[in-house]
């Protein structure tokens, strides 16, 4: 049986602390922590931050169960750069770099799952090349893991952008630790056929994001405001015997956090008990 987490970038606009605890007192039972900024920063943050979180969570008996080490502008200005597929090798040493201190970063908080993107797939370099830069720099990383299963999330209009691209990457790289992270909402922003592709995208899955989708537009809304049958995605969920985290991910509800917490879970929590679902 699945279980609801919900990722802390809602909350980013408020001390890391406080975040972790209203996502526990809404009812989530984990957290995903998306490394920026404002909560903790893999290159910026001081070991004392790190210890506070870990130390609180321990104490409030909150699961941190994935990292997040995609976000957009830990290296800089420019969105996602430089990625693991940048034509020159140095400048990629520098995003390998910030996923290894997000590896130690993981470890040292406890959580299971690391969660990263590939970036997007720059004019100048051919898509050959980058396919050799990712599998290299990919099997680089799983040689730092140890126990953490790093997770490869599609992103609409990036070198890998679907679930299809990444599974079958992932059947390239073949390695118990490199596994999906699975964006229902990316789903239907990318692909055709779009429950389909959940489904066989499943088995290939360690983590999962959900939001709603509206007109196939890359906007995450509130699950239940968007087009997505979400009675359809859970009971795929529970066919294929999924049993790990669903986290809620919501970048755009900064401003509106309370409301995005409270009536995520109860829409899916709703859809989860109905009869159709029958958990």
């Amino acid at each position: 049986m699945f279980k609801y987490c919900f990722n802390s970038t809602t909350l980013r606009e408020i001390d890391v602390l406080e975040a972790l605890h209203h996502i526990k007192s809404a009812g989530y039972e984990g957290v995903e922590l998306t490394l920026n900024g404002t909560h903790l920063h893999p290159l910026k943050s001081t070991p004392s931050r790190a210890k506070e979180i870990r130390d609180y969570c321990a104490s409030n008996d909150i699961s941190i169960v994935c990292v997040a080490a995609g976000g957009p502008n830990l290296l800089g200005n420019e969105p996602y750069e430089p990625s693991l597929i940048h034509p020159d090798k140095s400048v990629q040493n520098k995003r390998i770099d910030i996923i290894k201190r997000s590896l130690e970063l993981t470890h040292y908080l406890g959580a299971p799952v690391l969660n990263i993107n590939t970036g997007k797939l720059r004019p100048d370099v051919i898509r050959e090349q980058a396919q050799e830069y990712l599998y290299d720099n990919i099997l680089q990383l799983l040689k730092e893991v140890g126990d953490v299963i790093l997770v490869l999330e599609p992103e609409p209009d990036f070198f890998i952008g679907t679930s299809a691209t990444a599974t079958a990457f992932i059947k390239q790289i073949n390695r118990p630790q490199f596994r999906l992270n699975l964006d229902i909402g990316h789903v239907f922003c990318s692909e055709t056929d779009c429950y389909q592709a959940i489904d066989n995208a499943l088995p290939y899955t360690r983590h999962i994001h959900i939001e709603d989708i509206k007109d196939n537009i890359h906007y995450h809304q509130i699950p239940g405001e968007g087009d997505i049958d979400f009675s359809r995605i859970l009971g795929s969920l529970k066919r294929s015997g999924y049993e790990h985290f669903v986290s809620v991910e919501l970048h755009n509800h900064d401003q509106i956090w309370q409301r995005a917490l409270r009536e995520s879970l109860a829409y899916l929590t709703n859809i989860s008990h109905s009869s159709n679902i029958n958990f």
